[in-house]
């Protein structure tokens, strides 16, 4: 719900925002906003996934240097949004939903002027270095946004970013339809990873391997991936260790160093493992066999805008959002109050929460 004052012929809307001001902890703060910019929108939420990296936020495992510098924050940088009004020389009209693009760049920088935004150290990017989509609305520019087709669901195309940065990753890979590919952690971002090997690279079952530790998650793709289940089937692991052309390390979190070195040991000599996962502090690396076996290690953040587009022609096709539609938990929160926040994020808590062995990702509703 929002708010909207009058005085005399103009119109000021009252956000409700939601800040986490401390490890767990959230309050609603108000703010009044009287007018939009020109080349602006104005925006109100309607859904948004919880990702893995605000978790580091919510149970304070950022670094401590970041959380002192960032709280209090809006967390949530994946969603859909409504438009409620727009400021002067903007195309996009009332009522229009949209998908949110959670990076603002400098466009100054090398890596901007090099057409690789993703890569821009001074971007303003939701749920990081900005407010994100916990709020009832919020100004932001028209160019950083895109329209929903009408034959993507909502909450679907609130997955637009993440798959995204599955698209991203994919082409950092250079993978082929005739390499062996390896996707390690079977989260969300993992999914959508083994996803987009298949629809859009082509790699057939057979040589497309779904690894993980949760049966229900890996199951969501036992229709064009080979699962792997590294702890119960540790012998099927193994056997394909030294085989793979691509490995994608999309797991993070606590488990970052035994995932990152299954991510190398599935390498063949001159193999390339993409890093997507993200945790706290270091992880060591025995660098002796990615020397010796001519190993390439490459990160990948984030994704451009261009990704967005390509995400969002693929979700026209109703066989390949459906796919994605797996990849949405059952468990659906409506968000009216701080203590709905609270409840959403505890249970997406990766770690400690229910998502831990339930699959899916995340979403918060706004009324």
């Amino acid at each position: 719900m929002f708010l909207m004052l009058f005085e005399g012929s103009d119109m000021k809307y009252v956000a409700k925002e939601y800040y986490l001001i401390e490890p767990f902890k959230f309050v609603l703060k108000e703010r009044i906003i009287e007018r939009v910019p020109k080349g602006f929108l104005l925006l109100k939420p309607i859904v948004a996934g919880i990702c893995g990296s605000e978790l580091l936020y919510f149970r304070g495992e950022k670094e401590p240097e970041k959380l002192r510098a960032r709280l209090p924050i809006c967390l949530l940088h994946e969603g859909v949004a409504e438009v409620v009004e727009v400021g002067e020389g903007t195309r996009i009209g009332v009522g229009a939903k949209v998908v949110v693009n959670p990076m603002i760049p400098c466009y100054s920088c090398d890596p901007c002027r090099a057409f690789k935004e993703n890569l821009c150290q001074n971007a303003k990017y939701m749920a990081a270095t900005a407010d994100g989509l916990a709020r009832t609305y919020f100004l932001y520019p028209e160019n950083r946004v895109l329209p929903v087709p009408e034959e993507i669901d909502l909450e679907v195309a609130a997955l637009t970013e993440p798959l995204s940065i599955a698209l991203n990753a994919f082409e950092e890979s250079d993978a082929e339809k005739n390499d062996r590919v390896a996707v390690v952690g079977d989260g969300p971002v993992g999914y959508l990873l083994a996803l987009v090997s298949s629809y859009v690279g082509g790699v057939p079952p057979e040589k497309l391997y779904f690894i993980g530790i949760v049966d229900e998650k890996l199951s969501l793709a036992s229709d064009f991936a080979s699962t792997i289940n590294s702890l119960k089937n540790r012998l099927a692991l193994e056997e394909i260790y030294g085989t793979i052309d691509v490995s994608f390390e999309a797991a993070g979190g606590r488990a970052h160093k035994a995932t990152i070195r299954e991510s190398i040991d599935l390498l063949k000599p001159g193999g390339r493992c993409i890093l997507l996962g993200i945790s706290m502090g270091e992880v060591p690396v025995e660098v002796s066999k990615i020397v010796n076996r001519g190993l390439t290690l490459k990160g990948s953040t984030r994704s451009r805008m261009s990704h967005f587009i390509k995400a969002l022609e693929l979700l026209k096709s109703r066989d390949f959002q459906d796919k994605v539609k797996r990849v949405i938990s059952a468990k659906k929160f409506v968000i009216n109050d701080v203590n709905d926040l609270t409840e959403a994020f505890k249970y997406a808590d990766t770690e400690e929460g229910e998502s831990r062995v339930k699959p899916g990702r995340v979403m918060v509703y706004f009324p």
